[in-house]
């Protein structure tokens, strides 16, 4: 076949295929709207800039059917007017004739698989992003407007709302309201709690697919459905609110080399992380306790600091026992000596301490803290030569274990659950059953995540082929059946091409369940479906 036919042939088909993918993906990206848009999470100018970006992604959809689409109507206009029967009828063979949609194929197959490696993660994480954006600017313009934002199953109203860009930097968009209402709304339209705050905030950030929701109330009051009491406090925080802005929570929005990283370590992707901080708070106790005992085994001493680091406190003589620690044999005290920096105040002995989660920390995200309360204490002067006895507090709150520690990766973390959930002694035994609960979660979060990551790179295999697949089959069937109407031709095509696309996606769904043969059969059944039928059309052709 000349060069001038090879280019004119391919040209068609680029036009075509322009064409349709342009209108694919227009429609199919302003249906992607609806979802933040029906939850009032987008305003107008979010909007435009969301379906934009949506666009991209929506190439994966859109971008097999374009070409099966285009091979069909080009293919079958040049066997309409004869012109692949005058180059059969020449001598040359179909697999010379179907040579521009081959090539095409292999390039839009290669384009695609950069797309869904590379492009498409990005552009998913960039509309998460605009939502986030946005959702903040509807939340203060709602407000404005005398409406109550709703966030979830709670209303909330305020006298006047603005933005405040003090934590823009690390991704979350901050709201800050004066004379707060907000009303927790149950299922039949009832109402839960009442909240009335003078001040309050709510951070929205994203994670993954979602949206979340952080509120927090300052000098609140609280009236609950059913009681006649009201209830007062400094600083009231509901759970985080977790919307979903997206199709799913999975690795689609990491790039090739990420996604092979999380395969290799699932511990890397989002989903370990973010199941751990949610079960692992009833169990920080303990684990804080752990890191005493280690302290105190090693060095004699164990070493907790205050909130603001200006007092510490260290501990001798001591070992983990009954609610928190006790003498270490022989002993009958334990020493307990209170610093400034590093001059030393007062020192109290005691019989033993209560170790206790406290209040003013390990919730929300917030760091982990103990209330330090000393049995039967006695306590002298440490400030001057004198030694007086003083009074020591009941209760030293919020103190955290000063070892110099980062924070432990999730599968460190799994291992002190782990320890942690084979403690048969107090006071660790009481944290015993919680750390099974966060080693079962864990465990299951990471075979979650690399059986998800495991889908998406098979995945992302299977979609591009399926595109030269849908596009030869279509040029082969417009050949084939040249007499029939170009749209009953596509039909044909159209058919087993969507039939490829719900077997692909059911293939990554059972690999998400960690069906790893059964997955890979199913997913790849549609593509070899079609290679059969290109096949089979194809021997059809050569008999003719």
């Amino acid at each position: 076949m000349s060069w001038i036919l090879f280019r004119h042939f391919t040209a068609e088909l680029g036009k075509v295929i322009l064409l349709t993918t342009a209108v694919i993906v227009t429609v199919v990206a302003f249906g992607a709207v609806i979802k933040p848009l029906a939850g009032n999470l987008l305003g107008p100018g979010g909007i435009a800039k969301y379906i934009v970006l949506a666009m991209v992604p929506m190439l994966q959809y859109a971008l097999p059917f374009a070409v099966g689409f285009a091979g069909t109507i080009v293919t079958h206009r040049f066997a309409a007017d004869n012109e692949v029967q005058a180059m059969a009828v020449s001598g040359l063979p179909y697999r010379t004739i179907l040579l521009p949609q081959v090539a095409l194929g292999m390039v839009l197959a290669l384009l695609m698989f950069v797309l869904v490696q590379t492009t498409i993660p990005r552009f998913l994480g960039y509309m998460s992003n605009v939502i986030t954006e946005d959702a903040s600017q509807v939340f203060v313009s709602t407000i404005r407007s005398g409406e109550p934002f709703a966030m979830g199953n709670y209303l909330i109203s305020a006298d006047r709302v603005g933005l405040d860009d003090s934590r823009a930097a690390d991704g979350v968009r901050r709201v800050r309201m004066e004379g707060v209402v907000a009303l927790e709304m149950l299922p039949g339209g009832k109402v839960g709690s009442e909240f009335v705050a003078s001040a309050g905030s709510a951070d929205l950030y994203g994670r993954g697919a979602d949206l979340v929701i952080k509120v927090a109330f300052r000098d609140a009051s609280i009236l609950r459905s059913g009681e006649a009491t009201v209830a007062a406090s400094p600083l009231v925080e509901p759970m985080p609110i977790v919307m979903d802005v997206g199709w799913e929570r999975s690795p689609k929005f990491l790039p090739w080399g990420e996604l092979i990283e999380v395969l290799r370590e699932p511990s890397r992707g989002a989903l370990p992380e973010a199941e751990r901080r949610a079960y692992e708070p009833p169990i920080i106790p303990g684990l804080m306790m752990q890191r005493i005992e280690r302290q105190l085994q090693s060095t004699g001493v164990a070493v907790l600091e205050s909130g603001d680091a200006k007092r510490r406190y260290e501990i001798r003589d001591a070992q983990l026992g009954g609610k928190g620690l006790v003498p270490r044999a022989p002993l009958k005290r334990i020493t307990v000596t209170e610093f400034d920096g590093n001059s030393p105040l007062r020192e109290a002995s005691a019989v033993g301490a209560s170790l206790v989660a406290s209040k003013s920390g390990g919730q929300f995200g917030g760091p982990a803290r103990l209330d330090l309360v000393l049995i039967d204490p006695s306590a002298r002067d440490l400030r001057d030569a004198s030694e007086r006895a003083v009074a020591w507090p009941p209760e030293v709150a919020g103190v955290a274990v000063a070892d110099g520690a980062p924070e432990p990766t999730v599968l460190e973390a799994l291992e002190l659950a782990r320890a942690l959930s084979q403690a048969k002694d107090p006071p660790l035994a009481q944290y015993a059953r919680g750390a099974s609960t966060v080693v079962f979660v864990i465990e299951r979060a990471l075979k979650t995540t690399a059986d998800e990551a495991l889908s998406h790179v098979w995945m992302r295999f299977a979609q591009p082929i399926s595109v030269l697949l849908m596009l030869l089959l279509g040029s082969m069937l417009a050949i084939w059946k040249k007499h029939s109407l170009p749209l009953t031709i596509f039909l044909l095509a159209f058919i087993p091409s969507i039939a490829n696309v719900l077997l692909i996606a059911s293939g990554q769904s059972i690999l998400r369940q960690g069906k790893l043969l059964s997955g890979l059969s199913v997913m790849w059944a549609g593509n070899a479906a079609l290679l059969l039928m290109i096949l089979w059309v194809g021997r059809r052709l050569a008999r003719h």
